[in-house]
Formats: structure tokens, sequence, C-alpha cells
């Protein structure tokens, strides 16, 4: 799966840099699926995140990412969790009549897995500055997540959270187990 993902993403990369319109052929519209365009549910996952010099690195942080979770989880695990992950947003698209012109969500939720199975792992910024994925993961939460969720419209509020649904899937109970014990030990 890492492998194969990370491919996907280095064609749509060379694509969307050969012929740059390519990329509104990648596109999830929601219109277009529902009037026989079908294989939008799928193409999306080809548009490339970055279009420029750092692609290389993009891409090679994200197939570390899936390789770490796949040697944490397991190939099932992890496929399921990208199956789901999948699922969410096409179903947030067509429900919500929301384009999807970015992979990065999905990207950034197995990032915050992998920040969750391992938060202290450690990624060196310009290959010098050692930061700890869980300092990485609360910097995007903060950008791409709570600052949506508190300023967007309720669509946008609903199509982040079913985006990272598969994620509250798989960490959900840990997070809740957590919070109970702390309220119990601040009760006793």
């Amino acid at each position: 799966m890492p492998l194969l993902l990370t491919a996907i993403q280095a064609i749509g990369f060379f694509l969307v840099m050969s012929k740059p319109a390519f990329q509104k052929s990648l596109v999830l519209d929601p219109s277009k699926v529902l009037n026989g365009e079908i294989w939008l549910i799928f193409t999306f996952i080809a548009i490339p995140v970055v279009n420029s010099f750092f692609v290389f690195f993009v891409l090679w942080f994200f197939y570390d990412v899936m390789r770490w979770l796949e040697d944490l989880w397991g190939s099932t695990l992890l496929t399921v969790y990208f199956l789901f992950a999948w699922f969410c947003t096409v179903f947030a698209s067509l429900v919500l009549g929301i384009k999807i012109d970015s992979f990065m969500y999905m990207e950034f939720s197995f990032f915050f897995a992998l920040a969750t199975l391992t938060p202290n792992k450690e990624i060196h910024l310009f290959f010098i500055l050692p930061i700890a994925f869980k300092w990485i993961a609360a910097f995007i939460a903060i950008v791409l997540l709570v600052i949506p969720l508190l300023l967007g419209s309720i669509s946008q509020q609903i199509y982040i959270i079913l985006l990272f649904a598969n994620y509250l899937i798989f960490f959900g109970k840990d997070y809740w187990l957590r919070f109970r014990k702390e309220l119990e030990r601040r009760r006793h």
C-alpha cells in the first residue's frame, strides 16, 4: 500500500507538471460523479499535495509515514484505515456537494495516526532541527482542523469531521478512556 499510494501521487505530479490543466480532470466533483464520471471517486488520490521542487521530499515523507504505519499495524489494518478515509472523503463530497481537489487531508489523517502511535518519534526539519511528531501534529491540527472547525461554515465543519472519522474511530476510544481515567484521578 505505501508504495502504491506514493507511486499514484508521483504519477499525478508528473501528469500535472506536464499539463497543468490536467489537475482539473482529477478533482472529485460531485456533480460530475452524479452525471456518470464515476472514476473521479478514485482519481483525486493522484492530485499532488505540492506542485514544486519539494514534491520529492513530500512523497518521501508520505512513503515513510505509510511504511511506518504498515510496520506498526500490518498491511490489513492500514488498508482498512485508508479505505475508511477514502470512503468518508467520497461520502462527504457527495453529500455536502464539496469538490475535493487535494489528497492532503487524507495524508494528514495518516500522519495523525502515526503521531498518536509514536508521539516522540522525531524528524529533522531542514535535516538539522529535531521535532517530535506530536508537535508537528499539534501544529497541523490547529491550522487545518481547529481553526476551520471554529470559524468555518456548518458544511466545512461536517466535512472536516467526516474526513477525520477514520482517525476518530481508530483512536477515539483511547482518548475517551484517558479522559475518564483523568476524571477519576481528579475526583480522588
